[in-house]
């Protein structure tokens, strides 16, 4: 069959790199705390006055046993039992969450907890409630080679090619949280982000925005255990395999609308009604109203060894369809479309054995196509944690989304991944959708020490359908339609908590380019991030 030249753009507009900075808390087996060491309760130096000790033993204020009598030293007091405290895992840690709206200070409540940057602007009492002020300082910077975005190149944003860049990134986000009490409260979020580069860069999409909103809502309780949230509002369910922040990119992901949260005994539902608001770098984002975003998001926490995610999530895009490109296009279902997935996660283990299984459906209407949708996916992972005191812990995955299928008539069948964590899987370097994709993976995770955790992962990268291209998430490629072999890639990440609320990583990647990929080069990534949280 002769080869046919198709270039595998984007997936859609929103997608762009997408790894958080935790992106080793989805793979350990251990609790989140476990990063923590000893040595990281202590104060951060260069903001010591906001956690200035009030007591200590050599005062000899009246700290009893209990922590009880007055010990306001919240940096570690003298007494054995507030130092046996000091000497547990830091819940600074872990108090910034994914969605910053979900952040935990609670451990400010005891006299006798830690104290971390930032902590003296948090559960400030301003007479009509608590306010919480906070955010973070991000900096990454990425070299990269083939992963096109140059414009010595042609076509200047293919991937695979001889291109050469280098670029820093800049995020600063700022929050407040106003809660007057248990029934009300208004968060606020905003987000300035920047790129300085070499002058052949050409800067992705979500690279830069020059001030706007992330998040902008208010929340009021209807009953003790249903909660509206009414405004802009960033979106983060499960593995984040179909709804994400997309915390990798620099400039973040929301959406602007109303969301119904229920919590009753062991299930948490969400139900929600948005719209997609894309990012405007110099202007003011406003939403998209012709993209809604909706569903019903399920999970069950009663059982001893598993969670179980159930969800309904419904993706109309009623923008045009400007061009008709063949159905093997990329392009191909990107708008004018109507798509409804339906699904299920359970993941937990026994012993040192663990597992996670992902399964989802997808019918509805691709109008610009005049064709009906049906498409599906699958993920399974087997795990265990294997004996060393670098705790290792190996996982083995397969991962598949069906591709368009081009003898098959009346129906679309290329997976919709919808507003993913595209970067946290299916490689690094983002060549590959969750679309027409056939992968079984290897992960190893690692800690040598508390502070450090090593990630190594291999990919295998095959089309689910040869006469359909495998759509890019920020790399482009050409390929051939006579092939599923798109390549093999290896992503290495090591990551050094500097202390609770800081910390820097290093990674590489390599994609090497399989016979579906026309190119002259392989792919290889190398990028380090240091952030800060307060």
């Amino acid at each position: 069959m002769a080869a046919t030249l198709v270039l595998s753009g984007a997936a859609s507009a929103q997608d762009g790199l997408a790894m958080p900075s935790d992106v080793f808390s989805s793979y350990e087996t251990s609790s989140a705390a476990a990063l923590a060491a000893e040595d990281q309760t202590q104060q951060i130096s260069y903001l010591s006055d906001c956690c200035e000790p009030t007591c200590g033993a050599a005062d000899g204020c009246g700290c009893g046993d209990d922590c009880g009598d007055g010990c306001g030293d919240t940096c570690g007091c003298g007494c054995p039992a507030c130092q046996k405290k000091a000497a547990k895992p830091s819940p600074c840690l872990t108090s910034h969450k994914g969605v910053y709206y979900a952040n935990d200070f609670s451990y400010l409540k005891d006299p006798c907890g830690p104290c971390c940057l930032g902590d003296c602007m948090k559960l400030m009492d301003v007479g009509c409630g608590t306010l919480d002020i906070g955010g973070q300082l991000r900096l990454r910077y990425h070299h990269e080679e083939g992963m096109g975005r140059s414009s010595l190149s042609t076509p200047p944003n293919r991937g695979f090619l001889d291109t050469d860049n280098d670029f820093l990134l800049s995020r600063l986000r700022l929050y407040t949280n106003w809660k007057a009490n248990d029934w009300f409260r208004v968060y606020a979020e905003g987000i300035t982000a920047d790129v300085l580069s070499n002058e052949s860069y050409n800067p992705r999409p979500i690279d830069r925005n020059s001030g706007d909103f992330l998040n902008l809502f208010f929340d009021l309780g209807v009953t003790e255990s249903t909660t509206v949230r009414v405004g802009r509002q960033e979106l983060l369910y499960g593995a984040q395999r179909f709804v994400s922040p997309l915390d990798w990119a620099n400039t973040r992901r929301t959406f602007e609308g109303i969301k119904v949260m229920h919590k009753s005994d062991d299930w948490a539902i969400d139900g929600f009604f948005t719209n997609y608001v894309p990012v405007s770098p110099d202007d003011f984002d406003e939403a998209d109203y012709n993209q809604k975003f909706y569903g019903v998001y399920a999970t069950y926490t009663g059982a001893k060894s598993a969670s179980y995610d159930l969800f309904y999530i419904g993706y109309d895009n009623d923008n045009a369809y400007a061009a008709v490109p063949p159905v093997t296009s990329p392009a191909a279902g990107s708008a004018d479309f109507s798509v409804h997935t339906f699904g299920g996660r359970i993941f937990g283990g026994s012993g040192d054995w663990l597992y996670e299984m992902v399964g989802a459906l997808q019918t509805g209407r691709q109008s610009g196509l005049g064709l009906d949708h049906r498409a599906g996916m699958c993920t399974c992972g087997v795990g265990r944690k294997l004996p060393g005191s670098w705790t290792p812990t190996m996982w083995m995955y397969y991962d598949y989304a069906s591709g368009n299928d081009s003898t098959t008539d009346g129906t679309f069948n290329r997976f919709n991944q919808l507003f993913p964590l595209a970067h946290k899987y299916l490689g690094f370097i983002d060549a590959a959708a969750r679309s027409n994709i056939s992968s079984p993976n290897c992960l190893l995770t690692m800690k040598p020490s508390s502070k450090l955790s090593l990630l190594a992962w291999y990919y295998y990268l095959g089309a689910a359908d040869e006469s359909d291209v495998i759509p890019g998430v920020a790399v482009p490629s050409a390929q051939t339609l006579d092939s599923t072999d798109f390549g093999n890639e290896l992503d290495l990440i090591a990551k050094y908590q500097l202390d609770p609320r800081s910390n820097i990583l290093f990674g590489y990647s390599t994609l090497w380019r399989g016979s579906k990929i026309i190119g002259t080069d392989n792919a290889d990534f190398f990028y380090t991030q240091w952030e800060l949280n307060f």
